[in-house]
């Protein structure tokens, strides 16, 4: 989380360490090891994995109908975007889902009405597409900011959705407050 509120969203130490409740000592201390384990990951020089454009037009398209399945709560639309080895994880908390079984269990949850309706509006995030959704709950007439879900397409499939639910991540973006 840390590494992602620094070097892709460009956040200061003192700004990461108090949405993260942390101290600066400790968020840069993170960022360090976090930094490390990339290299070691992958490799010294950034452009031996950085991305070097922008999302493709099969990425473009796997988002629009990640964000439409969304608004139609459609578990089996959701499924047919989904590798099978897909996975679900929700940094800071450490919750993650592997497989697309796992994963459409997760969404459902996300999908009943009880929950309430999403608008989702499509984003990037470290030239990765993404999606951010907003939560209408039950009784209320805004769209409230819910996630921003960032996801990793291979072969034309969502291989993996890293979703994060941080106050004050769709101000970062630039994302609207509420929608109607």
């Amino acid at each position: 989380m840390v590494l992602i509120l620094r070097d892709v969203l460009g956040w200061s130490a003192k700004d990461a360490a108090a949405l993260l409740e942390l101290s600066v000592v400790a968020v840069n201390s993170a960022l360090q090891r976090a930094r490390g384990t990339l290299r070691r990951q992958l490799g010294e020089q950034r452009t031996e994995w950085a991305r070097s454009s922008q999302p493709s037009e099969q990425e473009r398209n796997v988002l629009r109908r990640y964000l439409e399945a969304h608004e139609r709560s459609d578990v089996n639309g959701l499924a047919e975007l989904l590798r099978e080895d897909a996975r679900l994880t929700m940094p800071p908390h450490p919750t993650w889902f592997a497989g697309r079984e796992a994963v459409l269990v997760a969404a459902a949850q996300g999908f009943d009405p009880q929950f309430g309706h999403l608008r989702s509006v499509a984003t990037g995030a470290n030239r990765q597409p993404a999606a951010a959704h907003y939560l209408r709950a039950p009784g209320d007439s805004e769209h409230r900011p819910l996630a921003v879900d960032v996801l990793r397409i291979d072969d034309g499939r969502i291989a993996e959705i890293t979703s994060f639910v941080l106050p004050g991540l769709f101000e970062a973006f630039g994302l609207p407050p509420t929608l109607r």
